[in-house]
C-alpha cells in the first residue's frame, strides 16, 4: 500500500515538474495547459484508489469513507456541485456505514471503561469512547472498529497464545492507544491515510509468541506503546 502510494506521488510531481520545465521554455505550452486542467479535474481519482486499495486490505471504514470522500470531491470537480452540499450527504453515509458495525458490543454510555478475560475480542467503537483492559491467559486477537470516537486497548495484563495473536483496527475520524505484554515480540503493520499509524515499541529479542498488530487509519492516529 505504502509503496504503490509513494509510486503514484512521485509520477505526479514528476510530470508537474515536466510541465512546468516545457512552460518555461515555451515548449507544448497547450500541453502544460491541457495537464492542469486534467489535474485540476480529476485528482480525486488519487483518493478512490487509496480507498480502494484498503478496501482490497480489509481496511473497511476507513477504505469507505475515503472512497466516498473521494467521489464527493470528484463530482463537484466534474459537475461543479458545491462541494460542502455534496459532503454532508457522505457524511451521513459514512456514520450509517460506522454504524453497521456495531452488532458485537452495545455500549450504553460515552465512556465505558471494563476489563475481560475473552481469549478473542470482536468490538465496535462508534461515537462514544472505550477503555478495554485484557487478562486473558490465552490471548488469540480481536478485531476492532472504530469511527468518531476513540479506544484505549490495554493488552499489559494479558497472556499471548502460543500460536500467537493477531489485533486487526480500523479506525477513522478516531483514535487508538493499544499497550502491549512486555513477554512477546510484536509485529506491526498498518496504513496511514491523512492520519498517523505510530509504533512505538522497542525491538524485542524475544522470538515467540508473536503478538501481530494490522489495520489502517483515516482521519485519526493508532498508537501502539509498552
Amino acid at each position: 500500500m505504502k509503496n504503490n502510494a509513494r509510486f503514484l506521488f512521485g509520477v505526479l510531481v514528476v510530470v508537474i515538474g515536466i510541465s512546468l520545465l516545457f512552460e518555461q521554455a515555451g515548449i507544448f505550452p497547450v500541453f502544460s495547459k491541457y495537464m492542469w486542467f486534467t489535474i485540476s479535474k480529476f485528482w480525486p481519482l488519487i483518493l478512490i484508489f487509496l480507498g480502494a486499495k484498503l478496501l482490497i486490505s480489509k481496511n473497511d471504514v476507513p477504505g469507505i469513507i475515503l472512497l466516498l470522500l473521494g467521489v464527493a470531491f470528484l463530482s463537484s470537480t466534474l459537475f461543479t456541485w458545491n462541494f460542502f452540499s455534496v459532503i454532508w450527504p457522505v457524511a451521513i453515509i459514512a456514520i450509517g456505514i460506522s454504524i453497521l458495525f456495531r452488532n458485537e458490543t452495545k455500549v450504553k454510555s460515552n465512556v465505558t471503561s471494563s476489563s475481560t478475560d475473552k481469549n478473542y475480542l470482536s468490538e465496535s467503537v462508534v461515537f462514544w469512547g472505550v477503555d478495554r483492559k485484557v487478562k486473558s491467559k490465552e490471548f488469540k486477537g480481536g478485531e476492532f472498529n472504530v469511527a468518531f470516537g476513540g479506544l484505549q486497548l490495554d493488552l499489559r495484563e494479558a497472556k499471548i497464545a502460543k500460536s500467537g495473536a493477531k489485533v486487526h483496527i480500523n479506525c477513522a475520524f478516531g483514535g487508538v492507544e493499544i499497550f502491549v505484554p512486555k513477554d512477546c515480540r510484536i509485529k506491526t503493520t498498518g496504513t496511514g491515510v491523512l492520519g498517523g499509524w505510530n509504533p512505538e515499541v522497542k525491538e524485542r529479542d524475544v522470538s515467540d509468541p508473536v503478538l501481530e498488530i494490522t489495520g489502517g487509519v483515516i482521519f485519526g492516529g493508532v498508537d501502539i506503546k509498552e
